[in-house]
């Protein structure tokens, strides 16, 4: 798009994360292009996402009408920002952000969570996403750490061997609120992958939205805050910024909401299975399988210890 034809549209739904952000921005530059959307880095380590599909995000502004037919020469264009406005320069491409909703996701219910339940969700929703993927991103650790008879699919060994040794070394130290042992196993796998949000970071994303939405469920710990903040720390020094974002975003209990969910599901049953699980495994080519076995991971360590020492341990 690179006529002298002005284009306008209009965001209805922007994440609570991506207003936060376009409150104190002026400008941007144009990040990367999708079929689905656009990328827009603020500053240094900033990223917001222009959506034309209508799943909501927390650094997700979704846009009304068909995507634009943006051309390469758009990448790293200037954006300027301005309260209620947001204009493509180089696409003469305005977004008005006037009267739009700003979203963030309802706070996690605890009370109608139960034990035996959950884990009979996560073995029946992980069996369904092994088959789906069929050993795509890290759909293939599934059987091993749920120690069940999935049926397999061709894979690479070695790479496979690898995954499942750091992340069980993960399970373990979570298990134990190991704090140092954990952020040393999660520094090996960040940015490990393709893409602008690796598989590594992927299962991050799924660990800490649970860890973190689902507090309440595995208790307080004085240690969550801590291996949070270390996590994001590292994040921004060893992977992508659009994936250092996620990654701080999931240590606040925010994500997509089909990563939402999905979790939900897991932990109450709430939202229909069917449509719960095709949705996160469309989020991203194995993005979505990525973050469930970081969640599964997150409420398996968990939920495996006594329910005492989720506010015992220090």
């Amino acid at each position: 798009m690179n006529n002298n034809q002005l284009h306008r549209y209009h965001v209805h739904t922007i994440g609570s994360v991506a207003n936060e952000t376009l409150m104190h921005a002026k400008l941007a530059t144009v990040m990367g292009i999708t079929s689905r959307g656009i990328f827009l880095k603020i500053g240094d380590n900033q990223i917001v996402f222009l959506s034309f599909e209508n799943f909501r995000g927390p650094m997700t502004l979704n846009v009304e009408g068909q995507p634009p037919a943006l051309d390469k020469r758009s990448m790293g264009g200037l954006v300027q920002i301005s309260p209620g406005l947001i204009t493509i320069l180089e696409a003469n491409l305005t977004i008005s952000t006037q009267g739009a909703t700003i979203w963030q996701p309802e706070t996690a219910s605890p009370v109608i969570f139960q034990h035996a339940e959950c884990l009979i969700r996560i073995k029946n929703f992980a069996q369904e996403a092994h088959q789906h993927k069929q050993g795509a991103g890290l759909s293939g650790l599934l059987p091993s750490l749920l120690s069940a008879p999935f049926v397999g699919f061709p894979s690479n060994q070695h790479t496979q061997d690898v995954w499942d040794t750091d992340i069980q070394t993960i399970r373990q130290g979570l298990f134990r609120f190991d704090v140092p042992a954990t952020i040393k196993i999660t520094e090996n796998i960040l940015g490990r992958g393709a893409g602008l949000t690796p598989s590594g970071d992927d299962f991050l994303i799924g660990l800490l939205l649970a860890l973190n939405r689902w507090e309440a469920v595995f208790g307080p710990n004085d240690q969550l805050q801590n291996l949070n903040e270390k996590i994001i720390s590292v994040a921004y020094t060893k992977t992508t910024t659009l994936s250092a974002n996620l990654i701080e975003c999931a240590a606040r209990g925010l994500a997509d909401e089909r990563l939402i969910n999905a979790l939900d599901y897991l932990m109450t049953g709430a939202n229909a299975a069917e449509n719960t699980l095709s949705e996160l495994l469309n989020w991203g080519n194995s993005s979505g399988v990525d973050a469930l076995v970081g969640m599964i991971v997150a409420v398996l360590s968990r939920l495996s210890q006594p329910r005492s020492s989720f506010t015992d341990r220090k």
